[in-house]
C-alpha cells in the first residue's frame, strides 16, 4: 500500500475510533473527579467544595470483593514423565514473569479502570528479549466500533495513542526507517506543512483534551511543559488490517506513526511478535452486545453522589448561615447599627428610637433575627441515596465493615453477606476469561520469541530451600501444546467451604465410621494453609499419639482415673 493512501487510512481509523469513545469522556471525567474528592462549585446548587466520598468507598469495597488474581496452571497435552517435567518448568516460568512484571499491580490497575470507566486493556509486548505487560490509560487506547465486546480479535484496528518520546531517541532508534525519520524532521521544521509550533505541543484530539482536563482537575496546569527539556514527539501505534495482494487476504500489521504524518515503522504482526493475534487483552464488568464502551460501577454511583453533594452542601451552608446570627433592622432616624465581635457575656447597646408619633420603640420593633429554617431532612435523603447505591452495587454496609442500624439475627447477616458475595463472584467471572486469554497469549509470545536463549529458574523445595536450574526451550516447549486452566480463588474457596460443611455433616452422621473420619481429617489438613512438611508432621503425630476417647493417660498410656467430684460447701 502506498504511503499516502496508508496514512489516509490510518487517520480515518483514528478519527472514527476517537469519535466512538468521545461520548464517554464527560462521564469518565466526573467519575474520576468524584473518586479523587474533587468537586466543581456553581452559584446555584453546589456552592461549597464538599464531597461525600461514596464513590471511593463503593469502588474500594467492590474492588476488595471481586477476587484475587486467579491461579493459572498449564497442563501439557503430551503423556509421560517428560510432559510432567515440562509442566513444572512452564508453570515456574509463569510465576517468574508474574513476579518480575508485577501481575498483582497490573490486576489492581485493571480493576480500577473497569470500576471507574467500565472497561480496561492489557497490552503485551516483547522488548529486548523480555516479555512485557502494561495497562495503558483508558484514554490512550481506541478501537474499531465494530468490535464484538466479548472478542477483541474481531477488531479491524486498535490504536495506542499518546506515546511520547524525545525526538533524539526516535532518530537514534535503528528499528525506525530512515525515510520515516526524514519525513518527521521535514514535518517538524516546515511551517507550511503544519509543523509550526508542533515541537512542544500535542496532537489535537478529544482523547488528549480529556487527558489534559483530568490533569487540570488535579491542579496540573503546565502539561505542555512536560519534557520540554527535550523535543517531545507523539507516536501512535496502529494495529490494523492491511490487504495483501499476493495472499489475497487481510494481514495484521503494526504501524508506528509520528505526529500523524510520518510512518516510522511498518511490519506484519508475524514479523514483529511472531504471532498472528492482537497483543491486547480487554474485559468489562457490565457486558452488552450493542456498545463496546459499557458502563461501570462508578456510572451507577455518579448521579446519587452528585445529589448527595448538593444536599450536603446546602445543609452545611444552612448551618453556617444559622450560626451567623444575622438580624433585620428598621432604618429609622437616629439608629445607625455598628458591627461588633461576639463574646461570652457581651453587653451591647439597645437602640433608643422613637416612632413618628414620638413614642419610644422597643428593641423587637427595631431589630429582629433573620429566621432560617433547618434542613435536617437532608440527612434522611442522604441515607436513602446511600442505601440505593448499596443495593445497586452490592457494596452493603456489612461489606464496608459497618454495622446495620437495625437489629439483625446472625442468620440474616450471614444470608446478606452470602448474597453479596455471590454477586461479587459473578463479577469475577467476567475477568477470569480475560486471565485465561492473557495466559494463552503469554505462552504463544514466549514460544515465538525465546529462541535458544537459556534462563535460570529457582524453585522452593519442601524444606524452605531453593533449587536453581538452567533451562532451555526443549525443557518446556511441547509439540502438542498446553491447556490453560484458570481457577478463581474465591470460587475455589467457596466450593471448599461448602464441601467442608458436607463432610462435617457426614462425620456427625457416622461418628464410628473410620473411613469417613479419615477422609474428614485429610480434607481438613488440605484446607489449611500449611506446607507439605507441616502436613506430614501433623499426620505422624496423629499416628504416634492417638487421642484416647476415655480421657487423659499416664506415662504408660494407661487411663488415669478421674477424681471424684465433691460438692463445695455453701458459704453462709
Amino acid at each position: 500500500m502506498e504511503k499516502i493512501s496508508l496514512l489516509a487510512k490510518l487517520k480515518e481509523e483514528k478519527r472514527v475510533a476517537i469519535e466512538y469513545q468521545k461520548r464517554r469522556h464527560a462521564q469518565w471525567q466526573e467519575n474520576y473527579e468524584l473518586y479523587r474528592d474533587i468537586v466543581e462549585t456553581n452559584a446555584l446548587t453546589q456552592r461549597q467544595t464538599l464531597n461525600i466520598p461514596i464513590m471511593k468507598e463503593t469502588v474500594k469495597t467492590v474492588k476488595s470483593r471481586i477476587d484475587e488474581p486467579p491461579d493459572v496452571e498449564f497442563d501439557c497435552l503430551e503423556d509421560g514423565a517428560e510432559a510432567r517435567d515440562k509442566e513444572i518448568v512452564i508453570n515456574e516460568m509463569w510465576k517468574d514473569d508474574a513476579d518480575k512484571q508485577n501481575f498483582d499491580s497490573i490486576d489492581i490497575l485493571e480493576k480500577n479502570n473497569v470500576l471507574l470507566r467500565g472497561r480496561t486493556f492489557k497490552k503485551l509486548n516483547w522488548l529486548d528479549g523480555v516479555f512485557q505487560c502494561e495497562v495503558p490509560g483508558i484514554l490512550d487506547v481506541v478501537i474499531d466500533p465494530k468490535t464484538k465486546p466479548i472478542d477483541i480479535e474481531t477488531a479491524r484496528f486498535i490504536i495506542h495513542l499518546h506515546i511520547f518520546k524525545p525526538l533524539r531517541e526516535i532518530l537514534a532508534n535503528v528499528k525506525y526507517s530512515d525515510e520515516g525519520k526524514a519525513d518527521l524532521k521535514t514535518y517538524l521544521q516546515n511551517p507550511e506543512d503544519g509543523g509550526k509550533g508542533k515541537l512542544l505541543t500535542f496532537a489535537e484530539d478529544a482523547t488528549q483534551e480529556a487527558k489534559e482536563a483530568q490533569l487540570q482537575s488535579l491542579g496540573v496546569n503546565n502539561f505542555d511543559e512536560f519534557g520540554a527539556a527535550n523535543v517531545m514527539v507523539e507516536l501512535n501505534e496502529h494495529c490494523t488490517l492491511i490487504w495483501d495482494e499476493k495472499k489475497k487476504k487481510f494481514i495484521r500489521n503494526i504501524v508506528v506513526v509520528a505526529e500523524g504524518n510520518a510512518i516510522l515503522f511498518q511490519k506484519t504482526m508475524k514479523e514483529t511478535l511472531g504471532v498472528d493475534f492482537w497483543p491486547y487483552i480487554s474485559w468489562a464488568d457490565d457486558l452488552e452486545g450493542e456498545d463496546f464502551w459499557s458502563d461501570g460501577i462508578a456510572d451507577v454511583v455518579r448521579t446519587p453522589n452528585k445529589v448527595m453533594n448538593i444536599y450536603f452542601s446546602t445543609m452545611t451552608e444552612n448551618r453556617v448561615m444559622r450560626n451567623l446570627g444575622m438580624y433585620w433592622y428598621l432604618p429609622v432616624s437616629g439608629f445607625d447599627p455598628q458591627t461588633f465581635e461576639p463574646e461570652p457575656f457581651g453587653m451591647y447597646p439597645a437602640p433608643m428610637v422613637k416612632d413618628e408619633s414620638g413614642r419610644l420603640m422597643t428593641v423587637e420593633q427595631v431589630v429582629h433575627s433573620i429566621q432560617i429554617p433547618a434542613l435536617e431532612d437532608s440527612l434522611v435523603s442522604i441515607d436513602f441515596l446511600m442505601k440505593l447505591v448499596e443495593r445497586a452495587t452490592a457494596a452493603t454496609a456489612i461489606e464496608k465493615g459497618q454495622g446495620e442500624k437495625k437489629q439483625m439475627t446472625l442468620g440474616e447477616v450471614e444470608a446478606l453477606m452470602q448474597k453479596s458475595a455471590e454477586r461479587m463472584v459473578s463479577m469475577a467471572k467476567f475477568y477470569r476469561r480475560a486471565w485465561k486469554e492473557f495466559a494463552w497469549k503469554w505462552l504463544k509470545i514466549k514460544e515465538a520469541n525465546v529462541g535458544n536463549a537459556k534462563m535460570k529458574l529457582y524453585k522452593k523445595g519442601t524444606e524452605d530451600s531453593y533449587f536453581e536450574k538452567e533451562i532451555s526451550t526443549k525443557d518446556w516447549k511441547s509439540e502438542k501444546g498446553y491447556k490453560v486452566r484458570v481457577i478463581s480463588s474465591s470460587e475455589q474457596e467457596n466450593k471448599q467451604v461448602e464441601g467442608m460443611k458436607k463432610l462435617e455433616y457426614a462425620s456427625a452422621k457416622y461418628p464410628n465410621n473410620p473411613a469417613i473420619q479419615k477422609i474428614v481429617k485429610k480434607r481438613v489438613l488440605e484446607f489449611l494453609d500449611i506446607t507439605p512438611d507441616e502436613m506430614k508432621e501433623i499426620e505422624q503425630a496423629e499416628t504416634m499419639t492417638p487421642i484416647n476417647p476415655t480421657g487423659p493417660v499416664n506415662q504408660n498410656n494407661q487411663p488415669v482415673a478421674k477424681a471424684p467430684i465433691t460438692a463445695m460447701p455453701m458459704i453462709k
